[in-house]
């Protein structure tokens, strides 16, 4: 790895105002689970790192009203921990209890793990299941909020301006009477990548039909991306195996999988319409809990 310089700082005004008085030299960083990785296989080469950690309006979990509002800084392990989230978001409890080790959830950050954009990110398929939005910052102290299917734009690639940093991410309290489950498909049974990532909302009307289906999909595409056409194929119908084998096989048409070390197209393809009947039951059982 090469040398650079490392810089703590307390507030975002001040990292983004260092970040631009060195351009591209410098980098952001949170947990460094990532971005230490990167530095150590030569992908990237910063001068300046610049740690975030000690800036408290970064961190924290907080409840508005109706919404739950989850600083870019909050580590994985304070999100594991949360009864709220457990209690109420409970598909993106199922990711993050399963991320790394505990060692690597008590540094590893939301932000982190969405800002990488990776494929097979775990938090960004319970995140676009619960239509997350993002507020980013920019150094005048402008915000701005960008809808999480709308915020990865490519491989490897996000809605964030170079003067902008992820200040949170705001999610809205299911109503009463929804579930949801998040699974993901791994060769090891823990601490290993998702190979296939399965999300899957619902909630429902008075009469007992689905009145809302939102499934997220992680590893199938250039991005995690929402299977729209199947989550309209589910809306307003009876939620069972059928329904769900049925949401299924539409759900293939909005994936593209590829041949990589994580297994074959068609196994993955295989598993999504699998992973999609089990998630998608098991937000149903909890859903009547």
């Amino acid at each position: 790895m090469k040398h650079f310089d490392y810089l703590c700082v307390g507030s975002i005004s001040e990292a983004l105002e260092i970040k631009h008085q060195h351009g591209t030299d410098a980098v952001f960083l949170a947990g460094g689970t990532d971005i230490l990785l990167l530095a150590k296989k030569g992908i990237i080469s910063p001068r300046l790192v610049i740690s975030l950690r000690n800036i408290e309006e970064l961190r924290g979990i907080r409840q508005t009203e109706n919404k739950l509002v989850i600083g870019s800084g909050t580590t994985l392990r304070t999100l594991e921990k949360s009864k709220l989230i457990a209690d109420c978001f409970p598909a993106l409890h199922d990711a993050v209890s399963r991320m790394a080790s505990v060692q690597i959830r008590n540094v590893a950050t939301l932000g982190g793990n969405i800002i990488n954009a990776s494929p097979g990110a775990d938090c960004a398929a319970p995140l676009l299941i619960y239509r997350a939005m993002v507020t980013l910052v920019n150094r005048q102290g402008k915000e701005r909020s960008v809808p999480l299917k709308r915020f990865f734009t490519g491989f490897k690639r996000i809605d964030l301006k170079p003067d902008e940093i992820v200040k949170e991410f705001i999610i809205e309290i299911p109503p009463t009477g929804a579930g949801s489950a998040y699974l993901k498909l791994m060769k090891r049974q823990a601490m290993d990548l998702a190979h296939v990532g399965v999300g899957v909302y619902l909630s429902f009307g008075d009469n007992g039909h689905c009145e809302q289906a939102l499934i997220g999909l992680a590893t199938v595409a250039p991005t995690p991306i929402r299977a729209e056409p199947a989550e309209k194929y589910l809306q307003g119908r009876v939620i069972d195996q059928d329904s769900l084998s049925a949401a299924a096989e539409i759900a293939v048409g909005s994936i593209s999988p590829i041949d990589d070390f994580r297994g074959r197209a068609w196994h993955k393809t295989e598993i999504v319409k699998t992973y999609i009947r089990r998630a998608g039951m098991l937000a149903l059982s909890r859903s009547e809990n």
